[in-house]
C-alpha cells in the first residue's frame, strides 16, 4: 500500500503542485521556496503537532510565515484544485468497484429530534441530544 507523501521531490513539486498554489511571480521576497513551505504544511498535516509547536528546521522561517501560506491556500482553494488535478491524473488507476466510503463527514439535519438511548438491560433511558 502506497503511503501519503509526507516529502515531495523539488522536480514533483514543480511540475504537479506549484501550478495550482497561488504565488507571486517576480515578488520574490520569500526566504525560503514554496517547495520547502509545502512540505512542512504536510509535515504538519501529517503529524498532527500545533502551528505553534512547529520548529521549522530554517532559521528564516517562521510558524507564522507556513500557517500564512497554509491559510491562504486553504482560502483561494489552492488544495482545492491540486486535488482535482492529482485526481485526474491517476483517475485510469483507480478500482471504483472497491472504493469504500464512510459518513464520517455527512453532514447532520439541524433539529434533529433526541435520540432514546437503549440500555444494556432492555430500559429505556432518558433522551439524550448529541
Amino acid at each position: 500500500m502506497n503511503k501519503l507523501p509526507v516529502n515531495v521531490s523539488e522536480s514533483d513539486f514543480e511540475i504537479y503542485i506549484l501550478p495550482h498554489l497561488t504565488h507571486k511571480i517576480g515578488h520574490n521576497r520569500l526566504k525560503v521556496s514554496y517547495h520547502y513551505i509545502f512540505n512542512t504544511i504536510l509535515y504538519v498535516l501529517k503529524s498532527g503537532c500545533s502551528w505553534r509547536t512547529l520548529k521549522p528546521d530554517n532559521q528564516l522561517v517562521t510558524w507564522q510565515n507556513i500557517y500564512y501560506h497554509y491559510a491562504k491556500w486553504s482560502k483561494d482553494d489552492s488544495f482545492k484544485r491540486l486535488f482535482e488535478s492529482s485526481t485526474s491524473i491517476i483517475s485510469d488507476k483507480l478500482a471504483l468497484e472497491c472504493l469504500q466510503l464512510d459518513g464520517t463527514h455527512t453532514p447532520s439535519k439541524k433539529g434533529r429530534p433526541p435520540l432514546r438511548v437503549k440500555m444494556l438491560n432492555g430500559n429505556v433511558g432518558k433522551e439524550q441530544k448529541l
